[in-house]
């Protein structure tokens, strides 16, 4: 199971590129999961979806399913609110179109259609 008090460390081990905006900022990060995943993590994943890079675009939602499905209660809300929420609502981002939500498990479609 995913602790939320680890879940930066959790993410910039899996996503190392995110690992140099944290240490860079880590005055401003420590501590505050919602705003790196929201500010960091979601404008990556925009950044993915622009470019379309598939392996990415696999690999990142695989980690939203699996932190969805394995994180404790408060990983799960951070997910749900600070990268779904963020993501739903960002115009940049069209949530449901299928060349997306081919890469979304279980969990991270019912989460978008939550917002709906």
């Amino acid at each position: 199971m995913y602790d939320y008090g680890k879940a930066i460390t959790i993410l910039i081990t899996r996503f190392p590129s995110l690992g140099i905006i944290y240490n860079i900022e880590e005055d401003f990060y420590e501590g505050l999961p919602y705003v790196f995943y929201e500010q960091v993590f979601t404008t990556y994943i925009i950044n993915k979806a622009k470019e379309y890079n598939e392996s990415k675009l696999s690999d990142i939602f695989d980690f939203v399913e699996d932190m969805l499905e394995n994180g404790d209660d408060d990983t799960k809300n951070l997910i749900e609110v600070a990268v779904i929420e963020s993501l739903f609502l960002d115009s940049q981002y069209t949530w449901d179109d299928e060349s997306l939500t081919k890469f979304y498990g279980k969990l991270t479609k019912t989460s978008f259609q939550n917002c709906v």
